[in-house]
């Protein structure tokens, strides 16, 4: 049985939804930041080994599963997330960070109890983490006020020291920005997949509904040809009655009466009489 136009169709919309779903359900990955290489990670988690790990590998995990600003590359083969930057104190230099991935032999990704940390970009300002303060210094370009000391910021993988001359102070205004774009792209994905669900239940409906009056209209034709076939031997039975009147005996027998017989009599039913015994 040949695929309807219907079918085509209906199939083609559901390839086009799921495939519009997907494309919007994953945010775009953008250009992975290097910071520095660190002996240490306070606050991030490690998310496990992979066999073939590498830097895009664990930005991926790193935004699509978790939607984390910062990842680190540790051993070749653990991927770490993050929502702040190690603390500066704890940066090394590069050549600590010389583990080949497992993935991609020509990349390095950390090393031995070192770690490579980059920024993921589903942020533009990202903090860091502050161990010897216990707070918290952004990564946000500081407005100069009175009375300020020089402050250490990180944008875009860059230290950048900000002085003052004279008086000047530093404040510091965290951003998060992201969160509202990915919630919108789930929003949208959750609304394009149920328009795709309810497109496929209509071509299933109508896919279902024209097979079934395929099914009857060959039904009907094949009963249709059984019936003009066991009809065509058959005989008009009423053809087959004669009256017996019109036999060719009985009206030989008429022609060739002597007159005793009335023609105008039907004698192929029998006639009682009542008869005079004695002849009179």
């Amino acid at each position: 049985m040949k695929p309807s136009l219907s079918t085509i169709v209906a199939a083609a919309s559901l390839l086009y939804t799921a495939s519009t779903v997907s494309a919007q359900s994953k945010p775009a990955l953008k250009k992975e930041t290097y910071d520095g290489c660190y002996s240490a990670v306070p606050g991030m988690e490690d998310r496990g080994e992979a066999q073939f790990q590498t830097v895009g590998f664990c930005q991926n995990l790193t935004v699509v599963n978790y939607n984390k600003p910062v990842m680190a590359l540790s051993a070749g083969s653990n991927c770490w997330t993050g929502d702040e930057l190690p603390p500066s104190k704890d940066k090394v230099g590069d050549e600590k960070c010389n583990s080949k991935c497992q993935g991609f032999g020509s990349a390095t990704c950390g090393g031995k109890n070192f770690y490579a940390v980059y920024l993921t970009g589903t942020m533009e300002e990202v903090p860091r983490k502050d161990e010897s303060s216990d707070s918290q210094s952004s990564a946000s370009i500081p407005t100069p006020t009175q009375g300020a000391a020089p402050s250490t910021i990180t944008q875009a993988g860059q230290t950048i020291v900000v002085t003052a001359p004279g008086s000047a102070e530093a404040t510091t205004t965290p951003k998060a920005k992201g969160s509202g774009a990915n919630k919108a792209a789930i929003a949208a994905g959750v609304v394009v997949g149920i328009v795709g669900l309810s497109a496929l239940a209509g071509g299933l409906f109508l896919f279902m509904r024209a097979r079934k009056r395929r099914a009857l209209e060959e039904e009907y034709r094949r009963n249709a040809a059984i019936s003009g076939i066991s009809g065509g031997g058959k005989t008009d039975s009423a053809s087959s009655v004669s009256d017996s009147r019109l036999e060719p005996s009985v009206m030989l027998q008429r022609r060739m009466s002597d007159g005793s017989i009335a023609d105008n009599q039907d004698y192929s039913r029998r006639i009682l009489k009542v008869t005079n015994p004695d002849g009179t």
